[in-house]
């Protein structure tokens, strides 16, 4: 491979590190937007069922107090650690994928100096190349003769 296209390799590499660096970001901020909204749906649903808790408790005669705010206490922590869980699940990704950025454009990173170095092979291959053909080309002229005097 000629220099240029060892050089257009490398910014080629270090170009596609970078975009997909870029959609690794936005997927991870997309993950974080998405698990906030379902959480504050969650949380919706879970006033919801709680309110129900309570209006059936009601119906039945029954006060907040003892046991029955005891099942009620139960069930909001058993709802709040499924919204607590929405948000784990979803910051783990992100951190993954934030991680992945990373790793892309350390990839590239490396891509251009490995063309670097190819690049420096290459020219010293052809100089190589070069010094060979001199060296030919003066083997194959005639020897000059020394002036007879």
């Amino acid at each position: 491979m000629s220099v240029q296209g060892q050089k257009a390799a490398a910014k080629g590499a270090q170009m596609s590190a970078e975009w997909n660096a870029d959609q690794a970001r936005k997927q991870a901020k997309f993950e974080e937007e998405t698990a906030q909204e379902n959480m504050r749906r969650k949380r919706e649903n879970n006033k919801r069922a709680i309110a129900r808790e309570r209006a059936k408790g009601a119906r039945g005669g029954l006060k907040e107090t003892g046991a029955v705010a005891d099942i009620l206490t139960d069930k909001a922590e058993r709802l709040q650690q499924d919204v607590d869980d929405i948000w784990n699940s979803a910051s783990t990704r992100s951190e993954q994928l934030r991680g992945q950025a990373q790793m892309s454009l350390w990839e590239g990173e490396q891509a251009q100096k490995a063309s670097k170095y190819a690049i420096y092979g290459t020219l010293a291959k052809g100089a190589g190349q070069m010094a060979s053909a001199g060296v030919d080309l003066k083997k194959a002229m005639p020897a000059k003769k020394p002036p007879v005097v």
